[in-house]
């Protein structure tokens, strides 16, 4: 044993210092590189491994892939031992070299099978231990292949070492090839990048594992050099080098050729079985058939859209009258555009063989052969009912009201439209009604929406049982409906009004009995509107217009009533849209002034006043306040018009506190519900009271009890705070509203003031008497100021004052005058 360790390792056993030998750099570099290509070609090789599933074909490639590989490591061990100058003459075993390669060879097939086989990573570090190993094997036997006058000998650590970087290296360049095959489908680039660094670090493990192996070995020269080392002269060492190079690039070009080789073998294997399973997968019918319309081919799509028996049909004449009927034309259109074009296109209706039809996209194109006179056609067919019923279906909703399946708007203009066009001549007339549910709203507030959808399906069902069949029904809004009626007779105008009201009550008769709403039994009211033809001048928005305007009309009047259409109703809102115009005008150009009725004590002497505000045009004339209010209510334009209306009030207070006559005499104005309501009301009247320095309580503000019924927290809340500034409030038109007893509990009123209707007939009505008479009490009792409006006889005024009356208002002392004659003390005391 000890003898075969003196044999192998340096052991001390030589007396004399080994020879040093040194390496040539240039073939150092030169031998890293051949292990950096047969490692790449390696790498190279064993992707076709992976290609094929054969296993002789799999089995091939791995051993050409260990052949290229341990022929590397081999051809880089002897190119290694060129570098290597040592002043000895040497020469190589033939038979020992040539046997030094196999443990290269075996180790890189068994670390590529196992790596190849298993992919866990213990697999990997058993196969980079193999490889390592016979990497390690194949150097040591290659080395011992040398023959030369000397003894040669392995430093024991260094040998360790040697093969620590054999196995080391080994196992990290296949834990890098691990790693490279995760990322293998990147892009070429990356690809080819991952390739070269195992390919790298393969060549790394070889390259340092010889030369640390090479440190290892200690030369004791047996006798006296006979010659000066002049370099290698062995011719085998670079035969195997250069062999080593050219079998790499071999192996790399028949690689290649392999891999276009295999593609194309890919693309010559598709068989007709397999190009009729491509074909079967296609989910669109596809038929391919000759010039004499015999079936060629078809798929499985085509028989289940047609209902045919897919070997029944093949090589059959095709008939295209059992699938589309009237197909004399469609057949003669297909013949003239594939002569003009190699292809035609359309949208068909294809019978099925039980008798159905469906819609489909048909497509025909022509075959064209390359070294073959023979024309071939091959038909697609795509199905497209869920297209067109998604078509329909859109239209339908464009035409049509989603919640009843009446037309809509667009439609029933449409329709208006046609009838308008023809109705004269037919010689009869007709009229277009519109219904609108009285009060809807509140059924959805009280009872939900779905609740009033369930109503208007039923009104809907009820419009379609109690109209005639020729009757056109629509539903326009939330509430609204109309009937399109026709067949009324034409003639005498007034005679046609009458039929259309008979027509127009019979209906709401019908609509306005009881709704079973589930559980729930709904009554509920209809006002129509109507206007015939004849006014429509025949446009169908005129006529929708005019009946619209009817409607509106009816519901001004109350619930349930009809009215037909009337040029005035179209006059009065043309008057209503130039008034609304001149409105805002007026508003720029700051048309308005205040007028002040005063208001007298028990003494005929003025206290105060009311401001009353005057609409004077350019050219003179004074439109009423009964016809400019209202529309700025509805219009929103009393909003801006309170603001000038609160401003000029303070303007004249700020006069009057000059005045000793005046300076103690309140001004009134009246404020809208919509003014009030302004998150910044409050702070609006604040500002002005601060800008023109006036006393707040001179200011009082008169609300109506329409105001109080919206949000009375709301409206408490916002009187307390311009209380506090010092300003009062009066509720105006008492006892006209409702609950003024609660109001007058919860709301710290100044005023009440009396509204003229009750003063007005109060001596000629013990109602009327006994009501002014209470609320005068209930003043009192309140400690309330009370105000009668409406004052103009002196029997009124005493009557008033015996009941006790406090302030009194009317033309018995003045009519509102301007104010800058009130201000010119003509109602001064």
């Amino acid at each position: 044993m000890l003898e075969t360790l003196y044999a192998f390792f340096d052991l001390g056993q030589f007396s004399q210092s080994p020879i040093n030998g040194s390496h040539n750099p240039g073939l150092v570099i030169l031998s890293y590189c051949v292990a950096l290509l047969a490692s790449y070609t390696a790498i190279l090789t064993l992707e076709r491994v992976q290609i094929y599933q054969a296993k002789v074909a799999r089995y091939s490639w791995l051993i050409v892939s260990a052949v290229i590989s341990g022929v590397g490591v081999w051809s880089m061990h002897f190119i290694g031992m060129l570098a290597f100058e040592l002043h000895l003459p040497m020469s190589h075993s033939v038979l020992l070299t040539l046997i030094s390669v196999v443990p290269a060879i075996v180790g890189s097939f068994i670390a590529m099978k196992i790596q190849m086989s298993l992919s866990s990573v213990r697999a990997t570090l058993i196969a980079g231990t193999v490889l390592g190993a016979g990497i390690g094997l194949m150097h040591y036997t290659g080395m011992a292949a040398m023959e030369m006058s000397a003894h040669l000998r392995y430093d024991p650590l260094w040998f360790v070492l040697s093969v620590f970087v054999a196995v080391s290296l080994g196992i990290i360049a296949l834990l890098a090839y691990r790693h490279y095959k995760k990322s293998e489908r990147t892009s070429w680039f990356r690809r080819r990048s991952a390739q070269i660094v195992v390919a790298a670090i393969i060549a790394l493990a070889i390259s340092g594992m010889h030369y640390t192996a090479m440190i290892a070995a200690n030369f004791y020269p047996t006798r006296a050099p006979d010659a000066v080392f002049s370099g290698h002269g062995n011719w085998l060492a670079y035969v195997v080098g250069i062999g080593s190079c050219l079998t790499a690039i071999m192996a790399i070009i028949a690689s290649q050729i392999d891999r276009r080789l295999q593609q194309q073998q890919k693309l010559a294997q598709m068989s007709a079985e397999q190009l009729y399973e491509v074909i079967s997968a296609i989910d669109d019918g596809l038929l391919l058939f000759d010039e004499h319309n015999r079936v060629l081919l078809a798929n499985q799509a085509f028989t289940r859209l047609t209902g045919d028996d897919l070997e029944r049909i093949k090589g059959s004449k095709l008939n295209i009258e059992d699938y589309i009927e009237r197909s004399d034309k469609l057949l003669e259109n297909i013949k003239n555009s594939l002569a003009r074009r190699v292809a035609w296109q359309g949208k068909v209706n294809v019978r099925k063989r039980s008798g159905t039809t469906f819609p489909v996209r048909l497509s025909i194109s022509k075959v064209r052969y390359n070294q073959q006179k023979e024309r071939h056609f091959v038909a697609t067919v795509t199905d497209i009912s869920a297209e067109v019923e998604s078509s329909e279906r859109i239209r339908y909703l464009a035409y049509n009201d989603a919640l009843t399946g009446l037309a809509n708007r667009r439609s029933l203009l449409d329709h208006l439209q046609d009838q308008l066009a023809t109705y004269k001549e037919a010689g009869q007339n007709g009229a277009l009604i519109l219904c609108d549910i009285d009060k809807f709203k509140i059924l959805n507030n009280t009872l939900g929406s779905d609740m009033g959808d369930l109503l208007l399906k039923r009104v809907a069902e009820r419009l379609q049982s109690s109209t005639k069949a020729n009757s056109f029904l629509a539903r326009l809004s939330a509430n609204e409906f109309a009937v399109v009626l026709t067949g009324l007779e034409r003639g005498n105008s007034v005679n046609i009004k009458q039929q259309l009201l008979t027509r127009i009550y019979q209906l709401l008769d019908q609509l306005q009995q009881p709704y079973q709403l589930n559980s729930y039994t709904h009554l509920c009211s209809f006002s129509a509107g109507a206007s015939l033809f004849d006014d429509s001048e025949s446009n169908a928005e005129t006529l929708m217009t005019q009946s619209g305007l009817a409607l509106s009309h009816s519901k001004r009047k109350g619930t349930g009533e009809v009215s037909l259409f009337r040029q005035e109703f179209a006059d009065a809102v043309s008057k209503r849209v130039k008034l609304e115009e001149q409105l805002r005008n007026a508003i720029k150009q700051n048309e308005f002034e205040l007028y002040l009725q005063p208001q007298v004590n028990i003494e005929s002497k003025p206290t105060g006043a009311e401001a009353l505000i005057r609409w004077k045009q350019s050219d003179g004339r004074f439109v009423s306040p009964a016809d400019f209010i209202p529309l700025a209510e509805e219009t929103g334009l009393i909003v801006p018009l309170g603001y000038w209306i609160t401003e000029r009030a303070c303007q004249i207070l700020q006069q009057w506190q000059q005045s000793p006559e005046k300076a103690k005499m309140q001004l009134s104005i009246n404020v809208s519900a919509k003014q009030f309501q302004q998150p910044e009301f409050v702070e609006q009247v604040q500002l002005l009271v601060e800008k023109y320095e006036i006393r707040p309580h001179r200011l009082k503000l008169e609300l109506t009890e329409s105001l109080l019924m919206d949000d009375i927290s709301s409206v408490t809340n916002k009187i307390k705070q311009l209380k506090r500034l010092g300003i009062e409030f009066a509720l105006d038109d008492f006892g006209t509203g409702y609950s003024s007893l609660s109001y007058l509990m919860q709301i710290p009123f100044d005023t009440l003031k009396i509204d003229v209707s009750f003063v007005r007939n109060m001596l000629d009505s013990m109602e009327k008497a006994q009501i002014v008479y209470t609320i005068i009490q209930l003043g009192e009792s309140l400690k309330l100021n009370i105000v009668a409006e409406g004052v103009e006889t002196e029997e009124q005024f005493n009557y008033l004052a015996r009941l006790n009356c406090d302030t009194f208002q009317g033309y018995l002392f003045s009519k509102p005058v301007p104010e800058s004659e009130f201000l010119a003390d003509k109602t001064a005391p």
